[in-house]
């Protein structure tokens, strides 16, 4: 019986002393130092942190918060470093990150570290600032070129039709406007996420018409028996005007209906048929009815007249006749012969047919075209923008133009045709040195133009 007791009784002190042992043997974890973070590259949509390796650390746990203490990322990483992506711009984020110890070390876990970072804020490109100048008949719209805009787009209205477009150039050229105030729209635009668009930009400008032709010819008034030197002006608009009117610094201004009749422009007074004009020290009172003035005639030789009411600087009536202009000579200029040749052609245009999913703005592009006399009045073209095509042509000597025939197989696929419509002819024009110019042309498939607003070309002879 004793024995068993003292069994017992030893029993307990060795497990006594096991329990003694094992408290002193007992490890006490201490943490880990916390990382020290700091802040590395940065966007407007994207922060990068890094931090120190701890020693002793097995990984890192991290949160980023947005400014409503939201969070937007978190993760644990053996890396010391972490992006966030996607973010808002211009705003502040705050990133907390720890170290984890392994389980089984002397180490436990870090205090949180915390840093704060913003995102740049996106910068609004710089706004272009337009101007208009006349360009061969058209309206040339440029500006500086603002830096990291990717490209240009731009809007005006015509009528009742809005035309939209772009541009990778600082500037577009505009043909086809009537006479009159326009306003064009203008925005440069950014692909890069650090630069938001420019805002729009309104340009008025106004179309005015452009000369196209000038000769001087001579002025007769029949009330006062005298001749006078004047210049007649061809406008691109189909107006005209009759400067030097009577010696002085005044003009007539008028277009021509289609009974070759006159309509007058620049009246100061008008009671029709009775139209006022200044001239010089004369005031003239048009009758324009019908039979009383008339217009024939073109750049080389041509004549107008109209009946007139004549009177003095004192509003004295010195009475009425008709007042002719002519000018040129018919005898005399270019031959069909003249115009054949070897030319160099030159052209300026965007271009759908080069790259199907974007227009292709062609600059100076230079073409090598031979035009070859076919009969009286008529010619081929060869080889016109370079697509070894061959054209048919008729020419007017005395209107300095040759009318292009409508080809629908240009180039295997496409027609050859006026800008405004794709069954209306390519009228080009010439000048006494024989540079021709073709203006608003297109290469047309399946109802649509396939040269943005209009082609032009300009050949030289060689």
């Amino acid at each position: 019986m004793k024995k068993g007791i003292y069994s017992i009784v030893m029993l307990l002190a060795l497990m006594a002393t096991a329990l003694t042992s094992c408290s002193d043997d007992e490890v006490v974890k201490t943490p880990l130092n916390a990382p020290t973070l700091a802040e590395g590259i940065k966007t407007v949509s994207s922060l990068a942190f890094n931090w120190n390796a701890v020693d002793g650390a097995t990984q890192y746990a991290y949160e980023l918060r947005d400014p409503d203490g939201s969070l937007v990322l978190g993760n644990m990483t053996s890396a010391t470093s972490m992006i966030a992506t996607g973010l808002k711009d211009n705003t502040t984020y705050t990133l907390t990150v720890w170290a984890y110890a392994a389980v089984t070390g002397t180490k436990t876990t870090s205090p949180v570290a915390t840093i704060t970072a913003t995102t740049n804020q996106i910068v609004p490109l710089g706004n272009p600032v337009p101007e208009a100048a006349p360009s061969n008949g058209g309206i040339t719209i440029s500006w500086p070129e603002v830096e990291h805009a990717a490209y240009y787009a731009y809007s005006y209205t015509v009528g009742d039709e809005t035309v939209e477009g772009t541009t990778e150039t600082n500037s577009v050229t505009i043909k086809g406007l009537p006479v009159g105030e326009y306003t064009i729209y203008i925005t440069a635009i950014s692909t890069d996420e650090a630069y938001s668009n420019s805002e729009t930009i309104a340009l008025t400008f106004q179309r005015a018409k452009a000369e196209v032709w000038r000769m001087t010819g001579n002025y007769n008034s029949e009330v006062l028996g005298q001749d006078f030197a004047c210049d007649i002006v061809a406008y691109d608009d189909g107006s005209y005007s009759i400067e030097k009117l009577y010696g002085s610094d005044d003009k007539l201004e008028f277009s021509v209906d289609g009974n070759s009749e006159l309509v007058i422009q620049n009246a100061y007074s008008v009671d029709a048929p009775y139209y006022y004009v200044q001239a010089g020290d004369y005031t003239l009172c048009l009758y324009i009815a019908s039979g009383y003035s008339a217009w024939e005639g073109n750049r080389a030789a041509g004549g107008v007249w109209f009946y007139a009411y004549l009177y003095d600087s004192d509003s004295n009536y010195l009475g009425g006749g008709y007042d002719y202009m002519t000018w040129g000579d018919t005898e005399e200029g270019m031959t069909i012969d003249d115009l054949c040749g070897e030319y160099t052609e030159t052209t300026n245009c965007y271009d759908f047919t080069i790259d199907f999913t974007n227009w292709t703005e062609v600059t100076d592009q230079v073409s090598d075209v031979t035009i070859t006399k076919t009969g009286d009045n008529t010619v081929s073209i060869d080889n016109f923008y370079g697509w070894e095509d061959t054209f048919t042509a008729t020419v007017d000597m005395d209107a300095r133009t040759i009318t292009v025939d409508v080809k629908s197989d240009w180039g295997g696929y496409y027609t050859f045709a006026d800008y405004s419509d794709a069954t209306k002819a390519v009228v080009a024009t010439f000048d006494e040195e024989g540079t021709i110019t073709f203006n608003n042309w297109a290469a047309w498939y399946n109802g649509y133009q396939y040269t943005y607003e209009g082609a032009e070309s300009i050949l030289t002879k060689k």
